[in-house]
């Protein structure tokens, strides 16, 4: 079975998180849609969690959100995992890349980490270069889907940019128009607001509460 959860911030304690741990077995996945925060604070805190999240034995990917280490995460090994590239943090655990297309029990997956950070947290200090598109992962993207003729299983992303927030990432915002206007897809799942509620029948916002793919 696979899952899905958002917005952990740094709490190993995050009741779908440790609900997973509790019930998953080798069968199951979860992904979590972004703002882990492995190594993201210099906090002893911080460590502990990171040190706890990456003992888990049992199966997880994730995108990343905006309050992620993206140098920390990058700098894992590059696998192949389910049809694209991931980052393989450890035996059980990986980062999906963005633009990476995924085949899991026989469903595609595009996935596209990341968002802009508020300027209250860039002026704290708790953000880290990289959390915004390029465009050249845009481009590979936006190629990897015309080469899957347009047409996923499910869409994942940290946040859904529609066009109704302030301080949004331009690049971003065209993609996820392409997404809307292009692509064919079931689901569209993201976090970032943390609460769970729907935009509408097909974009779907996740947050605490561990949500079985059978659910959506």
């Amino acid at each position: 079975m696979i899952y899905f959860l958002s917005d952990v911030h740094e709490d190993i304690n995050f009741s779908g998180l440790k609900k997973y741990v509790e019930i998953a077995t080798d069968k199951d996945l979860l992904i979590i849609l972004g703002d882990v925060g492995l190594n993201f604070t210099n906090t002893e805190e911080n460590k502990l969690f990171s040190e706890n999240f990456l003992s888990i034995n049992k199966k997880i990917a994730f995108i990343e959100g905006n309050h992620e280490n993206f140098g920390y995460i990058n700098s894992f090994p590059v696998v192949k995992w389910n049809g694209g590239l991931a980052h393989k943090l450890t035996d059980n655990i990986v980062h999906l890349i963005r633009g990476n297309i995924y085949t899991i029990d026989g469903l595609k997956f595009f996935t596209f980490g990341g968002c802009k950070s508020s300027q209250k947290w860039k002026d704290a200090g708790l953000w880290f270069l990289g959390e915004e598109a390029t465009e050249e992962e845009i481009s590979f993207a936006v190629q990897n889907l015309k080469n899957n003729e347009n047409s996923v299983d499910y869409i994942l992303t940290h946040k859904y940019e529609n066009g109704a927030y302030e301080n949004q990432s331009l690049p971003l915002l065209n993609l996820c128009d392409y997404l809307d206007k292009k692509v064919k897809f079931n689901k569209w799942l993201s976090g970032h607001w943390h609460r769970e509620f729907n935009y509408d029948e097909k974009h779907i916002c996740i947050y605490d509460r561990l949500i079985s793919i059978e659910e959506l």
